[in-house]
């Protein structure tokens, strides 16, 4: 931003409405306490690893030459590549996402509720689902996939070429709604001052996007770029299920070949290549960290006034925008229910479009009990690391807005939490599943894997809700006899129950920690999915079947909270 442009943001009018920023003679010391359970957590299971992993990668078999050998590798290099690609995807995803914001910013009521509904109900599905419908969309049978029935002449292979473009698509599908849902309530929410000063100042309406608007998103867009840059970093399951076996290696990620070749590699190469991973997912995370340098919500501002809705634009083009999106986006849900209500015989041989319906598929997935009983054991799980991650997160996050802890230390501490927010399983899972072997299998204790793992994200999101809190807000539960952190959560209420939500959400979905951790299981729904999809052709009726039923409890999930997800989510925004 140039210094013409900071001026620009800086002289905007706007509240100044933070909390009191005097102590209570406590200094950190007496602050660190809410602190502890979540250090003790993220210590034990992601720090700890970390480091011996870190050590094992410069003392195990050829020492610090582990790195040479592993950066010398072409499938290694190859696999980087591609990664970097899907940073790329990411960064062209929340660009998407900000446009359709703008387009449909004087959405009406139903138009704005139909938008956040198609696009988001995507963000909730498991990356296994994704792939599976996306791969019965571009099926390479033009008798069994549509797109080839639509080109009789010109068969579409799923080769090195076009796979890309399916899994792209897949990966778009899946994430542009967390990124419209938070640019669309922040853009109906921003201040009219904000843009008046622009026009003012002269600026013309892509330079006020650019020094005023976006500035003015960037702290709360900041994490969802976050979720989805570390979503590219950690993509496995949508590559694993999406691309059919043969072409697999030609797109293989890092992730995946640390998985599949982490025996040939041996401990000092595999704990080298996962290092390797984890300083990519680290350097993203602080590249967006050294862009927040300034715009990190520290303020607490409220915008006192909003953006009046523009009524002179013409609603039919925002009309034919949201029909477009709606039929593009629930396509591969359409393809996907049709599919498991077909006979397996019919799914296998023929597509959705000639018949065969039945509940058959559904009889197949249930037969034997084993996909219904790990339903219930992955729900356990997924309850479990919610309740332990909002207990934890919620002091944690307080600790991190309190006037008793310096702006270095709490920046200190927030780098840190970005940095394990974003680090990608593998490089804990070999001295995990040493040190916990068999006891994975207890669900404590892999819960408690999970619970680390999503910690650093939710104390992220409750602290940029909770800095979003008015100095008033704060202040009155003294002359009320409770606590400051009362009130705190009482105002935030909406972002704990995102955070809840998102842990879980992300809980039922994973399959990586299952697959690296407790590999064989029959109590977690997405390794049992995996199998079915083993056997893409042959099972696709069984498979869309468990799809449908491992999508059915997110969604239900998101419309049930929908209206506190997205306040909670957006927060730090309009607040």
């Amino acid at each position: 931003m140039r210094h013409d442009d900071i001026l620009l943001f800086d002289v905007t009018p706007h509240h100044d409405m933070r909390t009191p920023a005097k102590s209570d003679g406590h200094g950190f010391w007496g602050i660190r306490w809410p602190l502890l359970p979540a250090v003790l957590l993220a210590t034990a299971v992601l720090l700890a690893p970390l480091v011996a992993t870190v050590v094992t990668s410069v003392i195990q078999d050829a020492g610090p030459a582990n790195y040479w050998h592993v950066l010398t590798d072409e499938e290694v290099w190859q696999a980087l590549l591609h990664n970097a690609g899907w940073l790329m995807l990411a960064l062209v995803v929340c660009a998407l996402g900000f446009g359709l914001a703008w387009l449909a910013r004087d959405a009406g009521p139903r138009l704005r509720v139909l938008l956040l509904t198609v696009l988001g109900l995507p963000s909730v599905t498991s990356p296994l689902t994704a792939g599976a419908a996306f791969r019965l969309i571009f099926d390479t049978d033009p008798h069994r996939g549509v797109v080839n029935a639509l080109l009789p002449d010109r068969v579409l292979f799923i080769g090195p070429g076009w796979i890309w473009l399916v899994l792209g698509l897949a990966f778009v599908w899946q994430w542009t709604g967390l990124a419209f849902l938070v640019f669309h309530v922040g853009l109906a929410n921003i201040s009219a001052n904000l843009l008046r000063v622009g026009r003012v100042f002269g600026a013309g309406r892509l330079r006020r996007m650019r020094t005023v608007v976006i500035p003015a998103l960037f702290p709360t867009a900041a994490l969802v770029m976050l979720i989805v840059l570390t979503a590219a970093v950690r993509v496995f399951d949508l590559v694993l299920v999406g691309a059919p076996g043969a072409v697999q290696s030609r797109v293989d990620v890092v992730g995946l070949f640390w998985w599949r070749h982490r025996d040939v590699l041996g401990d000092g190469q595999a704990s080298a290549l996962a290092v390797l991973l984890s300083a990519l997912a680290v350097t993203v995370a602080l590249l967006v960290l050294w862009r927040l340098r300034r715009d990190w919500p520290e303020t607490g501002q409220r915008w006192q006034e909003r953006r009046p809705p523009v009524t002179g634009r013409p609603r039919w083009r925002l009309r034919v925008m949201s029909a477009v999106v709606t039929v593009l986006w629930a396509f591969p849900f359409v393809v996907l229910l049709l599919t498991s209500f077909r006979d397996p015989v019919a799914a296998a041989t023929s597509g959705w479009w000639t018949g065969g319906y039945g509940l058959d598929s559904y009889g197949e997935a249930l037969g034997d009990g084993s996909f219904a009983g790990a339903l219930g054991a992955t729900a356990l799980r997924a309850l479990l690391v919610a309740v332990v991650v909002v207990a934890v997160a919620m002091p944690a996050a307080y600790a991190l807005t309190h006037e008793r802890l310096s702006l270095r230390a709490r920046r200190i501490v927030t780098a840190v939490a970005v940095v394990l927010a974003v680090l990608p399983p593998q490089v804990l899972a070999v001295p995990l599943g040493k040190v916990l072997g068999t006891s994975l299998g207890n669900v404590v204790v892999l819960g408690s894997v999970h619970a680390a793992l999503v910690l650093p994200l939710g104390v992220l999101l409750l602290r940029n809700a909770f800095m979003s809190v008015p100095r008033p807000a704060v202040l009155r539960p003294f002359t009320e006899g409770r606590s400051a952190m009362t009130q705190v959560l009482a105002e935030s209420g909406p972002a704990v129950v995102a955070v809840a939500v998102l842990s879980s959400v992300l809980v039922w979905n994973d399959l990586v920690i299952g697959l690296l951790l407790n590999w064989p299981a029959a109590d977690q729904a997405p390794l049992l999915l995996l199998q079915q999809a083993r056997y893409f052709t042959t099972s696709a009726g069984g498979l869309a079947a468990q799809g449908v039923m491992m999508t059915v409890v997110p969604v239900l999930l998101l419309l049930g909270t929908g209206r506190w997800l997205v306040r909670g989510l957006t927060q730090g925004v309009h607040r």
